[in-house]
């Protein structure tokens, strides 16, 4: 918030600048009212959940080095004494902890940790697999995720729970993504960013870690107006080419992600299989015009927003295995693109309907006028791929999807040497 008696009217404009600065000054409380989320009371005492308070044994030291080693070259060697003061942090960590962390670059960060009921090797074949597209089983999250730079020459992110097999030796991989995440729950912008990844992997002791870094590279493109249609959790997006928020008033605004870091470390005891510790912490700026408008709070919505998902999916029962979701892929890959863009189409026209169905969006104009043919040209097989694989999870968890239970099920368990059913 920037104070009123801080802003300096030029004498020589006179009220014109005058009106001119109070315009802007609303106009930034309006984006700042916009982006902040109350205070979330505790539901035992009534009280409000002081998020503000910085905790004092913070790994600092060590979340630096992660950071920088993001950015390092391929051959430097990681310095354990440095990282596992992050790994202790996260293993005492209560899961309803939330420290604020200290900012980085000017940036507000957020930490969350959460114990997941799974295998390691199991978490990461389902969340690093090139065979399961992130935006298939991280749908509020993620829209689309592609390598652009790959380790030594192949074809795909790192298969990091193939290397967990042998880790007598530390392993580092890295690489380049270009990410385009999901429409926020408040501007209803995404945005597409480019990422650099590194992954390291080790054992200490009787744990065996996995570190994901990410390191935003430069500013994002300026956030596109998307649509959630229904219920977050139905996973129904629309995404439009027009610039802007999806809010009335502030259609025309042209914000960007200015600065995004983030340090993710999954933690399994050799004493307790099948139960992993997850630690998150990130920093994001974003906002328009150079105003950073992201608070810890914010950071932290949309961290539980992805990680409930995630916990949920993964434990469920109806979660199909990763063997049936790369079989799945395998199947789509392999049919012909009119075909994979024939039932992309029905998707967005299900989901364009849906949304003019909708009070709060049959006014848009961005969605009255959308063409769902048009929409489907612009996305390349992987995208076609990705968006259909979404349509089968959402099919074995019962969400309502246009596509039929003979083509699901013929994508799962296809007959080998017989065409794909289409209906």
């Amino acid at each position: 918030m920037y104070p009123i008696r801080d802003i300096k009217i030029d004498p020589k404009l006179g009220i014109l600048t005058g009106i001119s600065v109070a315009f802007w000054y609303l106009f930034a409380l309006m984006l700042i009212c916009l982006f902040a989320v109350p205070a979330v009371a505790d539901s035992d005492t009534g009280e409000y959940d002081p998020v503000a308070t910085v905790r004092s044994d913070l790994p600092e030291a060590g979340l630096t080095y992660l950071l920088d080693l993001c950015d390092a070259t391929s051959g430097t060697a990681p310095d354990f004494s440095k990282v596992d003061p992050v790994v202790d942090f996260i293993l005492k960590a209560d899961n309803s902890s939330k420290p604020t962390l200290e900012p980085r670059e000017e940036i507000s960060g957020a930490f969350i940790a959460y114990t997941l009921e799974r295998p390691l090797n199991e978490a990461l074949r389902y969340a690093y697999n090139q065979q399961i597209p992130e935006g298939a089983i991280n749908a509020s999250s993620v829209s689309y995720s592609q390598w652009e730079t790959t380790p030594a020459g192949s074809v795909g992110p790192p298969e990091l729970w193939r290397m967990l097999a042998d880790l007598s030796k530390p392993k580092t991989v890295r690489g380049v993504v270009r990410e385009t995440i999901s429409p926020d729950l408040h501007t209803g912008a995404y945005y597409e960013y480019g990422l650099k990844r590194a992954f390291l992997l080790y054992h200490r002791d009787d744990l065996r870690v996995m570190i994901s870094i990410s390191n935003q590279m430069g500013e994002s493109d300026v956030g596109k107006k998307g649509f959630i249609v229904g219920d977050d959790q139905d996973w129904n997006y629309l995404y439009t080419q027009e610039n802007g928020l999806n809010k009335g008033g502030l259609g025309w605004v042209k914000t960007r992600i200015y600065k995004f870091f983030s340090i993710c470390a999954y933690i399994e005891d050799l004493n307790r299989p099948g139960k992993v510790k997850i630690g998150i912490f990130q920093w994001l700026g974003a906002g328009w015009a150079g105003f950073n408008l992201v608070e810890s709070h914010h950071i932290r919505e949309g961290m539980e927003r992805q990680t409930t998902q995630f916990k949920s999916l993964l434990e469920s029962e109806k979660m199909p295995s990763a063997d049936t979701l790369e079989r799945v892929y395998q199947s789509l890959s392999r049919m012909d693109e009119a075909t994979l863009r024939e039932k992309a189409t029905e998707v967005v026209s299900f989901i364009r309907d849906k949304a003019q169905r909708d009070e709060k969006l049959m006014r848009k104009k961005a969605v009255s006028k959308l063409d769902p043919e048009a929409y489907v040209a612009k996305m390349d097989k992987d995208q076609l791929v990705s968006e259909l694989m979404r349509e089968f999870m959402k099919f074995t968890f019962g969400k309502e999807t246009p596509l039929g239970a003979f083509f699901m099920v013929a994508l799962r368990d296809p007959v080998p040497s017989t065409p794909m059913p289409l209906s």
